[in-house]
């Protein structure tokens, strides 16, 4: 595996037009971007890096242990990078899809902590 970067954060939030709300008018955040339903992302600052919000698991039905957060750690490709941790006996909690603007896959820390792996759809890291 060869990191370029940590692409996200991502925070699990209860209303996610609430804490949307907070994260735009109160923090000042731009660059508001709805990449799915119940997933929005920032810009911070003027790097490619951004901070997700996504409705927290019992909201989405999905991640039943309850993560409030992960980070996206960019890599070249997401399939090749999963087969050589998935050789390493690394758990794969999410296989490889395709999202609105990436390429991600889900890995589990020896805690189970979510790292997600991820490609922009722009090649952009960082």
């Amino acid at each position: 595996m060869k990191p370029r970067g940590i692409d996200f954060f991502c925070y699990s939030v209860r209303d996610i037009h609430a804490s949307a709300d907070f994260y735009k008018n109160t923090l000042g955040l731009t660059g508001e971007t709805w990449c799915a339903p119940g997933w929005v992302e920032f810009a911070v600052g003027g790097t490619p890096t951004v901070l997700a919000l996504r409705s927290a698991p019992e909201q989405r039905g999905a991640d039943p242990r309850g993560h409030s957060g992960a980070a996206a750690i960019a890599v070249d490709d997401v399939e090749q990078t999963v087969e050589e941790l998935r050789r390493q006996g690394v758990p794969i909690v999410l296989e490889p899809g395709e999202q609105a603007s990436c390429r991600a896959a889900g890995i589990a820390d020896p805690d189970g902590n979510l790292i997600l792996l991820h490609r922009r759809n722009d090649g952009t890291a960082g």
